[in-house]
């Protein structure tokens, strides 16, 4: 799988885990609240056209967008057992996400 499809998975994972996470998980392991999950995916949904047509820009802006959803990961990891699991997972995926940006960029220039 190349750099480019990768971050699009991951990136499209993200978007997916959202809802999952927020609304579809019971508690403790989730929040069960769908006005949280649309506040958390929403913002994602801003540079999915230009991430999908490839745009290094959108890349970029996503990339900086979900700095803001590995903060929250290891937060929620570190202080929120219950939610470890998802918490973790929302972190690997942006991890993948950002390092795929990398490997794309470095590709472009």
């Amino acid at each position: 799988m190349n750099s480019k499809n990768l971050l699009k998975a991951a990136y499209l994972g993200l978007i997916l885990m959202q809802p999952l996470w927020h609304a579809l998980l019971p508690p403790p392991y989730g929040a069960g609240n769908w006005v949280l999950a649309a506040v958390a995916t929403v913002p994602l949904l801003l540079p999915l056209k230009g991430l999908l047509a490839n745009s290094l820009r959108s890349m970029t802006w996503a990339g900086y967008l979900v700095m803001l959803y590995l903060v929250i990961g290891i937060m929620e990891a570190w202080s929120n057992p219950p939610q470890r699991i998802p918490a973790l997972a929302q972190t690997a995926l942006v991890i993948v996400f950002v390092g795929s940006v990398l490997v794309f960029s470095r590709r472009q220039a």
